[in-house]
């Protein structure tokens, strides 16, 4: 099917887009996310921050991945896990509630014991084992373990049984034919060749330093403003030296972003350009640098 082949993009063209992609960013202005927390007695710890219990909290925060922990006083003393671990995300200009008055402990076993559970794609705790949650959210639980068949919780639905629940695992008998149909699975995606972890480590960190370059950079821009509005010598001292750390850290930024960058570049040529023809068909190992030499002569080879 050539017309579809002519369709695919070439890895500079995505490595290209990814790239605008990351810097167009830059330029989008995110605004922050609105967040009430309604309290219960106990201390409440928000991205490590203790918030005030005595009534309701309703603050700004950046967009983004947060998360709270509330240890219930009445509870403190006790071995169980009874403290919540609620991570969440908060869109740039979203709202959300937090009430840890609708909570409640609830009581997970299964056989076979010691497996994972997984809440709010965080590894919980292992059962058996008392655990609190928040409950009215439409939250759920995976209870999984490796060779058995995951199964999901609701943690609604469980309070209906009185808050315990015993979960009896069934063996995953599509294990036993992993290792077959990796095996014989012989397409590669173009796409999945192209990003390979070192392409993709190197790509991402470049265009990360070059994104944390441009912050810094505009930080020193602002500082540098207000150094040359002030009046006074202290705040003026300060400013400068602002302005100064931040531009060091900008130009530090730049620096290895370019490098990654020029990594990722090298791979992709290394990759596709200098590739051996067949594909090294005999199964080879390809030796790299070697250096091999006789009486008369020395010689340096290095092999893609």
């Amino acid at each position: 099917m050539p017309f579809i082949r002519n369709k695919i993009l070439g890895p500079a063209d995505i490595a290209l887009l990814l790239l605008v992609s990351a810097l167009a960013y830059l330029h989008a202005e995110e605004l922050p996310g609105h967040l009430t927390v309604i309290p219960d007695p106990g201390v409440i710890i928000l991205d490590g921050d203790t918030l005030d219990d005595s009534g309701p909290a309703e603050m700004e925060m950046p967009a983004g991945e947060h998360l709270l922990r509330f240890f219930p006083l009445h509870t403190a003393d006790s071995w169980a896990h009874r403290y919540l671990e609620y991570p969440f995300t908060l869109g740039a200009q979203g709202r959300r509630v937090i009430d840890l008055t609708r909570r409640s402990i609830l009581s997970i076993r299964s056989e076979p014991q010691n497996a994972d559970l997984v809440y709010r794609d965080r590894l919980l705790g292992r059962t058996p084992g008392e655990y609190l949650f928040l409950t009215g959210v439409g939250d759920s639980v995976l209870v999984r373990m490796s060779g058995f068949q995951t199964r999901v919780i609701d943690l609604d639905r469980m309070l209906e049984y009185g808050g315990e629940l015993f979960v009896a695992l069934e063996p995953d008998k599509s294990e036993d034919y992993i290792g077959q149909i990796s095996a014989d699975d012989e397409y590669r995606s173009p796409v999945r060749a192209l990003f390979t972890p070192g392409l993709l480590i190197s790509l991402s960190t470049g265009a990360g330093l070059l994104v944390t370059g441009v912050h810094f950079n505009r930080e020193a821009d602002r500082h540098y403003d207000r150094y040359l509005r002030l009046i006074g010598t202290s705040a003026r001292e300060d400013a400068f030296s602002q302005a100064k750390r931040n531009d060091r850290i900008s130009k530090t930024a730049f620096i290895a972003g370019d490098l990654a960058l020029g990594f990722f570049g090298y791979l992709i040529i290394r990759r596709y350009v200098f590739k051996a023809p067949g594909d090294n068909p005999q199964g080879q190992k390809r030796r790299g640098l070697s250096f091999r030499s006789t009486g008369r002569e020395a010689f340096v080879s290095l092999e893609f």
